[in-house]
């Protein structure tokens, strides 16, 4: 372990490192630490460079600690102490302005929360942390840091910003040249997801290469060595299972069954325990059911990963690769986001932002009458429950207003609603 090569080694980290801009938005608080969240290789560590590069403030004033650097294998608790004796020997700090300190993947380090709470009592820093895990989200965060941190969430690109890192500019208005250049990304990204070294990536099979490696990575790293999980095939068959299992309700017990039927004895609070490991390091998320009754709302839950690529891996179902990475957009956006369903129907995506603001249905085509009929009226019945005018189905290629008695239905094509168009 060496400290101080590990600090020397990022000294005006990312100066001259050119990123894709991201279109996130931070809301620093010199009351809190900021918290910044996410999967592996979504672009967190490249994000805290856009941060850092836009500090009006000396280049002395803005360190960055790479919590996975080599020469911190080893560290304990009591070398965090001389973490900041070598800050004050290698940079020139003004301390008549404001200090910013960066600390990425800060969960590699022990008692990392403490630590934090120690530098954040201090008040010499403004403090921006980054990690793969959900431990520093809001819901989970240690108790030390409860009502000190806010946090943002840093997902792949998305496909507004996997044009920009494609150099593809777009405005209101599209001639067919451009409409044509945007559809092919726009299948490209369905296929092959946001995450950023795969986006960058001019190879396709290169592309299924790194996504096969990173999922590997979580499942290696992340989850396995994390939580000492010896039986490694019993694991990595669980998550296929479950990458299978997208956008659809997750059912425990149908897991673990067909897992034992396969050969691999897995018991129902195994499969809770894994999937709630994988959930931790955002490699899936869960929505539930819209319900106005408590004990509906976090039961028959269902389950999307973090990106359409990852799925993609595991099955070419384009409707499922499209219905995922809508659900991430609008978690990008900032909703919550439930579904909904009854004896009657059901319909992907309810907005519910204090009260149900919109309704989204996914679905690749309206062309064939049974499809149209049975989308159509699952978003009028949900609206009439829900009181709700905001009705729109996305699909892949088709755009029209529909009118159901008194209700309106935007339909409008998957590309033009990501980009907002």
């Amino acid at each position: 372990m060496n400290i101080e090569n590990a600090l020397i080694r990022y000294r005006n980290y990312g100066k001259n490192i050119t990123i894709v801009k991201r279109e996130i938005q931070i809301h620093f608080n010199p009351s809190f630490i900021s918290a910044i969240i996410g999967p592996r290789r979504a672009g967190k560590t490249l994000f805290m460079i856009q941060l850092i590069n836009a500090l009006d403030v000396p280049e002395s004033n803005k360190i960055f600690i790479n919590g996975e650097d080599i020469d911190f294998e080893g560290i304990s608790i009591k070398d965090l102490d001389n973490v900041e004796d070598t800050i004050n020997k290698i940079y020139k700090i003004d301390y008549s302005k404001q200090v910013w300190l960066f600390i990425d993947e800060i969960q590699r380090f022990p008692s990392w929360s403490k630590w934090v709470r120690t530098l954040n009592d201090e008040n010499k820093y403004r403090l921006v942390i980054s990690g793969s895990t959900s431990e520093l989200s809001t819901e989970k965060l240690p108790s030390e840091l409860r009502g000190r941190a806010l946090n943002t969430i840093v997902l792949p690109f998305s496909f507004r910003e996997s044009l920009s890192a494609n150099n593809i500019t777009y405005g209101k208005y599209l001639d067919s040249q451009k409409i044509g250049e945007i559809r092919e990304k726009f299948d490209e990204f369905m296929k092959y997801g946001g995450y950023p070294q795969v986006v960058l990536e001019k190879n396709t099979k290169l592309k299924t290469k790194i996504l096969g490696e990173l999922l590997e990575t979580v499942m290696q790293h992340d989850i396995l060595e994390k939580r000492h999980i010896r039986n490694s095939k019993l694991l990595k068959a669980f998550i296929n299972a479950a990458i299978g299992s997208a956008c659809r309700q997750i059912s425990y017990i149908s897991l673990s069954n067909w897992l034992t039927s396969n050969g691999l004895s897995m018991t129902r609070q195994t499969a809770i325990n894994y999937l709630s490991y994988a959930e931790e390091v955002f490699l899936f998320f869960q929505i539930f059911p819209f319900s106005n009754k408590p004990k509906m709302r976090n039961v028959n839950p269902k389950l999307y990963l973090a990106d359409s690529g990852l799925l993609g891996l595991i099955s070419d179902d384009k409707s499922k690769q499209l219905e995922n990475q809508i659900l991430i957009e609008l978690i990008r956006r900032g909703n919550n986001v439930n579904y909904y369903l009854d004896n009657k129907s059901e319909v992907d995506f309810v907005i519910n932002n204090k009260k149900v603001t919109a309704l989204i249905q996914v679905s690749s085509s309206l062309s064939d009458p049974v499809t149209y009929t049975r989308e159509t009226k699952a978003i009028v019945n949900a609206a009439e429950k829900l009181k709700c005018n905001n009705l729109v189905i996305i699909t892949e290629n088709e755009e029209k207003t529909i009118r159901v008695g008194r209700k309106i239905i935007k339909v409008i094509p998957a590309w033009k609603w990501l980009l907002n168009l």
